[in-house]
């Protein structure tokens, strides 16, 4: 019958014993199975073919039409069922090509549901479903798995800048690249966006990880060529590896994705282990996060503030803002207790936009006090200079308080600055021109470049305090303050030294050309009404 359809589309495999036909079902060689379907090893065949996962459709054919027959069978897994002394050619052809059709169509929604159609990568839904494949393996034969959570710092500038269509291509690289560094054992996925995931397996070391990671982020370092530009793209993985970080899919996702969001805070492309510590810290930082932005509504948050001397006069020239929180539990905290958690949230610029205003209404105050020509700086985080409202805030804040913008500083931390040069300087040269200026902070923490600082509307740069602090006990740090200071002045910045707590520091200071300081050695940071009576007090400082 099938010759007389069509002699060379149809190639016919007869197998006449059970183990055999057993074994041929399994195999994935045939496209459609046609089983004759006897009362007990038919049902038994198909049954276990069906429970083994055959893939191919399977039509059974009997001797005799019966309801409670044809049911069973299409129960335990037939496509179509046929009577054979009812079938001619033409019914025999529209059953194969019906149940090839249905087949294609399963295969295509199988895809739909359980594959990327950008990447072409396994989706979230089949992604779950390999890592708890991945997880089982791993508890039977008491082995680790690895899940890595990757995410792409810098695509959604590239969505921004060029477009979706853009976008698109880059995830579509990305995924080829990804696949390429993947071992046989090794399983990619898209999660959405631009986050992926690698299931590993087959591990026998951390080392096994680590070597994955580091040729991930290699071949993501590479340039992406997509539509004539050459894009550069960050990558930050976090890893959780059964079963210390976790026993269920969705443990290691979580602390995978918390890795994650650890290794983002590292500048540039970076991983890091999912730990214990870690989702201590993370529960920590919920609870700080949480009564953080009750403390900013409650008048929770307070101001002190340091002076700064001139060095050649002595006298009190500017003072930095110091942000306290007072705890109705916890006491007086330091900004190092709660600014990082801050920093990660949108709190940062809330916060940021709160010291500025306190810091205008304090400089208004203080010019009955004989204080009309002191600077203020503070500390200001790179996310909310770059804050689209920033300019209009900080316009509206100076008019409303009076203040002379110009004895407004703002300080930029040298490793956050330096990360992002590029990016900033515009930003820094449009708030420069309403008056402000900026000061690098921690000057000295490795990162500066000369070429980076001529880019930067920089006024002063602030030396790093472990510097200035063991500038009696280390030959080699006071020759790199003098070479500091050296190198800051040929670029006609101003030197300020933090954190002078002894006399012999302070004469190095001063014979070495430091303009101005700040630290223990004078005063520590103050409360507003403790400030206003050291500005009322005329003692001359002796040095």
């Amino acid at each position: 019958m099938l010759a007389a359809i069509s002699p060379s589309r149809y190639q016919l495999t007869w197998c006449s014993d059970l183990n055999y036909a057993m074994e041929a079902m399994l195999s994935q060689l045939h496209d459609i199975i046609l089983l004759d379907y006897l009362p007990a090893d038919g049902q038994r065949l198909l049954a276990s073919a069906t429970h083994q996962g055959c893939k191919a459709p399977i039509i059974v054919m009997t001797d005799r039409m019966d309801a409670e027959l044809d049911q069973a069978a299409i129960k335990a897994g037939a496509a179509d069922y046929l009577i054979k002394d009812q079938v001619d050619r033409r019914v025999l052809e529209r059953a194969i090509r019906y149940a090839l059709d249905r087949k294609a169509g399963e295969r295509k929604l199988a895809q739909l549901a359980h594959y990327d159609a950008l990447s072409g990568m396994p989706n979230r839904v089949l992604f779950r479903d390999r890592l708890e494949g991945a997880i089982q393996r791993a508890e039977r034969g008491n082995h680790a798995v690895a899940l890595l959570f990757l995410d792409f710092d810098g695509f959604k500038k590239v969505n921004d800048s060029y477009g979706h269509a853009v976008g698109d291509r880059l995830i579509a690289i990305i995924a080829q690249r990804l696949a390429a560094c993947m071992r046989k054992t090794d399983s990619v996925a898209r999660l959405g966006g631009d986050e992926f995931t690698v299931v590993l397996e087959d591990l026998h070391s951390i080392a096994d990880i680590v070597n994955v990671v580091r040729k991930i982020l290699h071949t993501i370092a590479r340039p992406f060529p997509v539509a004539g530009n050459q894009i550069l793209l960050g990558c930050s993985i976090g890893i959780a590896q059964y079963p210390e970080a976790g026993k269920s899919v969705d443990a290691l996702l979580n602390n995978a994705d918390m890795a994650m969001y650890q290794a983002k805070r590292v500048p540039g492309s970076a991983y890091r282990f999912y730990t214990e510590k870690m989702n201590t810290e993370a529960i920590n930082q919920q609870l700080v996060e949480d009564e953080l932005a009750v403390a900013l509504q409650a008048d929770e948050l307070v101001l002190y503030f340091q002076p700064r001397l001139d060095l050649s006069s002595l006298k009190i020239i500017g003072l930095e803002s110091l942000l306290r929180w007072q705890h109705p539990r916890r006491g007086l905290l330091q900004a190092n207790d709660f600014l990082a958690v801050a920093s990660n949230t949108n709190l940062i610029t809330q916060i940021d936009y709160w010291v500025i205003r306190e810091s205008c209404r304090v400089l208004a105050a203080l010019n009955g006090l004989g204080g009309a020509t002191l600077k203020i700086a503070m500390n200001l985080s790179v996310k909310t200079l770059q804050d689209d409202s920033f300019l209009t805030e900080l316009q509206g804040l100076l008019e409303h308080t009076g203040v002379d913008a110009t004895r407004l500083e703002f300080e930029l931390n040298e490793s956050a600055m330096m990360a992002q040069v590029t990016q900033l300087s515009a930003s820094m040269r449009a708030v420069n021109k309403l008056g402000p200026a900026f000061l690098l902070d921690e000057f000295g923490s490795g990162y500066s470049s000369f070429p980076q600082l001529q880019r930067l509307p920089i006024a002063a740069v602030k030396i790093v305090q472990s510097l200035v602090q063991n500038l009696q006990n280390s030959d080699a740090d006071a020759r790199i303050m003098k070479a500091m200071i050296t190198m800051a002045k040929n670029l006609e910045l101003n030197v300020i030294a933090q954190g002078a707590e002894a006399l012999e520091q302070v004469h190095f200071l001063q014979h070495n050309n430091c303009d101005q300081l700040q630290g223990y050695f004078f005063s520590a940071p103050l409360a507003y009404d403790a400030l206003c009576e050291l500005l009322q007090d005329k003692t001359v400082i002796a040095v």
